[in-house]
Formats: C-alpha cells, structure tokens, sequence
C-alpha cells in the first residue's frame, strides 16, 4: 500500500465548548411548552387554598398537527422534505416526551426551592429509525463487477425490517449509573406550621385533694366533696412553627396550652390561663454552614434546567436528522423503482426481439431461454424494490404522524417532491474550522459541561459533610419544671418537618427559662462520610473524563464525516463514469449483434450489468446526500439549515405559512 497517496490527518487544535450564542440562547430559553404544562403552580401562603392544589396537566394530546391537511391531495401524501421536518417537530412522539422533560427540569427547581432534594431529569434521547436503507439495496449496493451471473437476482429479507424500523435510545448522561451522596441536611425553607387541638375530660377523683387555695383559675365542672378533686374539662391546643434560612440556620416556636401533670398538689384546672412557648433558633458553624452547601439543590436544579433544553436541541437535532435520512432513503428507493422499471422494460423489449427471431428461425431457442431468465430476475427485482419503497413509506408515516389512525391523515401513499442534487465540484472542507465551530454549537457537549459543573457542586457538598456536627443554639420559654429537651432540626430534603415531642407538653409551674449551648457530633473515625467523599470525588473525575472523551468523539465525528462526504462526492463521480461507460458498451453489442459480430448472450449480460450500474449510482448519490447530512449533524447546525427557532419547537407549533425562514448561515469552510 502506498502512504503516500493518502492524505495526512487533519490537525486538532483547542477550542471553547459551548461559547455559540445560538447555544447559549438555547440553554437559558424561558420558552415552556405551556399546551402541555400545568401553567404558573401557585405557593403563596396568602392565596388562601392554592398551595394546598395539585398541579393539573393536561391529557396527552391524540391528534395530529393541522399542517397534513394541506399536504394530502387525491388519497396521496405530497411530502417536501422541509414538510416532512416540519411534521415531525409538531407531531413526532420522541419530540413530545423530550418537552415533557422540560417541565420536569421546572418541577425539580421548585421542588428545590422549599429546601427538597432533587429527583433528576431525563439525559436519554431517542434516535429515529433507520429505515430500509440500514440493511437492503440499492442503499447498500456492491459495485458494479463483470464476473457477477446476468440473471443472478440477491434476495433481500424483508422481515428484519420491522426490527430495523424500531428507534434506539442514547443516554447522554455523564454520570454513569453512579450517585452522589445526600450531603448535609437541607433546611426547610418553605415555612412548615403543625397544629393539634383536642378534648380532655377528667372525673372527680377521690384519691386526690382539691387545691382550692389556688388563684386567678375557673374551675369547670361540678365541685366535688371534701377529699375529692372535681372533674375538669377543657380544649387543649399547641401550634409550633418552622423555619430554614439559606445560610444554615434554622428557627422554630411552639405555643401550647396543655398541661403535662393533671394530678399534682397544684394542678391548673384551667391551663388558658398560661399556655407554654418556646422559641429555639439553631446555627451550624461547621457541617451545614454557608449558602452553597445549603443552595446546591437549587443550584444544580437550575443547571438541569438547561440541560434539559440542551437535551430537548439535541433529540430535535437527531429527529431532523433521521427523518432527513429517511425521507432521501425514499427518495432513493423510488428512483430505484424507476431504475427497476427500465431494466425490466428493457429485458422485455429484447426478449420480444429474441422471441420473433425464433419465430422466424434465426435465432436458437436456448437464446431465449437465457433472455426469459433475465426477465425474470428483472421482475423480481423490481418486486423487492417496491417493497422497499412501501416499507420505507410505513417507516417514514410513523415519524412525521402523532396518530396514525386520525381520519384527517390517511392517505395511500408518500410522493416524495425533493430530488437529490450532487453538485459538480466537490466541497472545499476546513476540518480544523469545522471542529472548532462543532465544539461551540454541538448541545450535547454544552450539556455535558453542565453536568459536570452540577456534579462539582454536588462532590464540595459531600467533602462539607465530612466536617463534624457543631451547632450553636438559643432557647427561650415560658413553662414549668419540665424543660424541653434541644433537637436537631431540619429534614432529609422531603420537606417534611419532624413534630417536637413536647409540642403539647406543659409545666407545673409557670416560668420562664433561657437556653442556650453548642451542640457537636464528633465521629472518632468518621470512615462513612470520608467514603462518600472520596467516591464523589472520584466520580468528578470519572464525568470529566466522560466529557473530554466526548468532545474527542466530536473531533472524530467531523473529520469522519468530512472524509466520507469527500469520498462519497468522488464515488458519485465514478459510478456516473461506470453507467455511462456501461451504455456505451451496451450500445456498442447490440450494433455489433446486428451485423453478427457478437452473441445474445453478451446482451443479456450488458444489460444486467448496466441495471446494476444504474442502481449503484443512485445509491453514490443517496450516499452522498447522508454524508452531508453526516456532516451537518456532527456539526450540530441541522436546525439553523432548516429554518427551526428552539423556541417554536419547545411550543411546538411552527410558523404557518410554508417554509421557515432560513438562519443566515455562514459558508462552509
């Protein structure tokens, strides 16, 4: 082999991710696909009962977009490919579960606001179908041989299609399946208010004597006899209130009119008369401290924001790219068909010929033998063919159509109205340029930064929690002997409150005390939190790893898809070389059979060799057109080349009227 003749690799260089405005733009949209959404959620405390309502989502939507009805004329769907990305942007299914991940990215921030822990976001994307071409010919199609049999006819499997038609899913997750460790404990920043209320009764009891000395009391009930209290009955109530700050601390009030002791020497026979408080307000110095660790749900909440709209361009981005393929897979299958159609009515028209001339006895019988085998080959061939057209049809109808049995989108079958057009010189590519403007556009390595910046702030939050407990804390009160003992507040990130144990837990005797201390958890070994710490860490590195392999699988995929699209431009050139080379030689047998100078037999050959030539340049061109498409979906600009707004998309509804306006594109280097 001879290196000298290939052409030298192009060189890498370093390049910003994500720094494209259109990206950026993308990542931060506030667009939400309100047709879907349940609309602002209300948390206000002074709107009364919102707080306290359910979000309601609408039910999924069965129908398809108007935009079908404009497209389907005499039972048969004309189909445009702008048409046909159009159609799947409004009605493709993949499309519509990714917006329902927007929402839930919303859902995860508000959650997180009222001091909950985060529940994640979707990082899957679904890539469509590949579709006849993946396995059948002419789109996978051997070159065209001169030892191949004139009536050698390869039968393709249909069956494995419906296989093929089936889409696969992509997790661009950087993570792994690993998780990162809880952290510390998240306050509650959402208020939380607990009230209990209840009846007690409490008959003479005889075992006890009254305290009728004491005073500023209403006695309730009937007075009982000497050696006897008197029964009392009375409504005993406690609120308690709590409350977490951003920076660590934490407050909490309790007021309570129940008594803890009804049977004492001085027992309140009306306990209104002094209810309890305690006011307790709790600071960590240590673990817990600060607003980023205490913020970070949030925080990453608002990163997974915008990777879910990363995510949401990234599925657009392969849904416009499989239905690209597609729908020029069809394209190419119906040219087939026409290739096809030639090759049998040329077979005829020879077999005619021949048949005469054995009519007439100028010709042997076994010669028309041979012609009928091409005839046959010819017809079969143009069985499979249509097949693969109509299988391609099914394929490409599931993709562009919510409902496939809407009576307003039935139609028998696709005509595709685009035509490949290879152009005549070849792309002058600038693979260095190329690479650089991919790692600023490409949404799935913009996604993957975030991912590893969310994971950062998760991993410092865990090395937080490897510090020791120490809080310091105020209390005061108005009760009696029983004191209430000091807990640690706050939740595990369900925004759940703990109820303290003495919520209705009264005293003896009023009076009011002052609390106050530090309070620490000193784990002597500590091995637990250092483990979390160091698998986190750990685990940092593995998505920057994750990253920097992506974006070298970037760098690849561009000049990949820069070498095939070359390639593919100069194979195009050479099988229409081949065709017409084969024409000729076609043309120059038959003239010669006409003066005897050649046999049938060597027609029957050319003529399959040229069919076969035909079809092998409908596949150079169908090649090159994915090879194009190749390169704009590595290039990450599939929607700015058609015209799509992200914003429109998320709402799913695009512009009336036809045909998007065209982002203004810069040339291709």
């Amino acid at each position: 082999m001879n290196l000298r003749a290939l052409r030298p690799l192009a060189p890498q260089t370093a390049a910003p991710i994500g720094t494209d405005p259109q990206t950026e733009a993308a990542a931060t949209s506030s667009a939400t696909p309100a047709r879907l959404g349940y609309g602002s959620v209300q948390t206000s405390p002074f709107r009364l009962i919102a707080p306290y309502r359910p979000a309601h989502v609408p039910a999924l939507a069965g129908g398809n977009s108007s935009r079908i009805g404009s497209l389907i004329r005499d039972g048969k769907l004309y189909l445009s490919l702008r048409d046909a990305v159009e159609l799947a942007v409004e009605n493709n299914l993949d499309v519509e579960v990714s917006r329902y991940d927007l929402l839930l990215a919303d859902t995860d921030l508000l959650r997180a606001s009222g001091g909950g822990n985060l529940r994640g976001v979707d990082t899957t994307i679904v890539q469509t179908a590949p579709g006849v071409g993946s396995i059948t010919s002419p789109l996978l199609n051997t070159a065209t041989t001169g030892t191949a049999s004139p009536v050698t006819v390869q039968v393709t499997d249909l069956s494995q299609v419906t296989q093929t038609g089936n889409t696969t899913q992509q997790s661009l997750t950087q993570n792994g399946t690993n998780t990162y460790a809880a952290g510390p404990a998240i306050p509650l920043f959402d208020p939380q208010m607990t009230a209990e209320a209840g009846y007690l009764h409490r008959s003479d009891q005889t075992s006890l004597i009254a305290d009728t000395t004491t005073t500023g009391t209403t006695t309730t009930g009937t007075t009982g006899t000497a050696g006897a209290s008197p029964p009392v009955a009375f409504i005993s109530t406690g609120v308690d209130y709590q409350q977490g700050f951003s920076f660590g601390g934490q407050l909490e009030a309790f007021v309570s009119n129940a008594p803890q002791v009804l049977y004492a020497d001085s027992s309140q026979y009306n306990p209104f008369h002094a209810p309890s408080t305690s006011a307790t307000f709790t600071q960590p110095l240590l673990r817990g401290r600060g607003r980023s660790v205490n913020l970070r749900f949030v925080r990453i909440a608002k990163l997974d924001a915008r990777v879910s709209r990363l995510i949401f361009e990234q599925q657009l981005l392969e849904t416009v790219y499989g239905i690209s393929r597609l729908y020029y897979d069809l394209v190419s299958l119906g040219e087939n068909i026409g290739v096809k159609e030639e090759a049998l009515a040329a077979a005829q028209r020879l077999y005619d010929d021949d048949h005469a001339q054995v009519e007439e006895g100028t010709l042997a019988p076994i010669e028309l033998t041979r012609v009928q085998a091409l005839l046959s080959a010819s017809r079969l061939d143009l069985i499979q063919a249509r097949s693969e057209y109509r299988q391609q049809e099914v394929i490409l109808r599931e993709q562009v159509l919510r409902s496939l049995t809407d009576p307003a989108a039935r139609f028998a079958s696709i005509v595709p109205t685009d035509h490949i057009d290879v152009p005549q010189t070849a792309p002058a590519l600038d693979v260095a340029a190329l690479t650089a403007d991919a790692l600023n556009t490409r949404p799935d390595l913009a996604q993957a930064a975030l991912q590893v910046q969310a994971n950062e702030i998760s991993a410092k939050a865990t090395a937080n929690a490897v510090k020791p407990l120490l809080n310091v804390y105020a209390n005061v009160q108005t009760r009696g002997t029983s004191l209430v003992p000091y807990q640690t507040l706050g939740s595990t990130g369900t925004g759940q409150l703990q109820v303290p144990a003495a919520l209705t837990q009264g005293g003896l005797r009023l009076s009011t005390i002052y609390q106050g201390g530090i309070q620490l958890n000193l784990p002597l070994r500590n091995r637990i939190a250092q483990a979390d710490a160091a698998r986190d860490a750990v685990q940092l590195r593995q998505s920057q790893g994750r990253t920097a392999k992506l974006e070298n699988d970037v760098r690849q995929q561009v000049e990949n898809a820069s070498i095939a699209l070359e390639s593919a431009h100069q194979a195009y050139g050479a099988a229409v070389e081949s065709r017409n080379y084969q024409q000729q030689l076609l043309q120059a047998e038959i003239d010669k059979f006409s003066v005897g100078a050649s046999t049938n037999f060597l027609i029957v050959q050319d003529e399959a060799y040229l069919a076969q030539a035909r079809s092998t340049e409908v596949a150079a061109r169908s090649d090159y057109m994915k090879a194009q498409l190749s390169l704009d979906r590595a290039l990450g600009d599939l929607l700015r080349k058609n015209g799509i707004a992200l914003d429109d998309a998320i709402e799913g509804r695009l512009p009336a009227g036809g045909a998007l306006p065209l982002q203004p594109m810069a040339p291709q280097r």
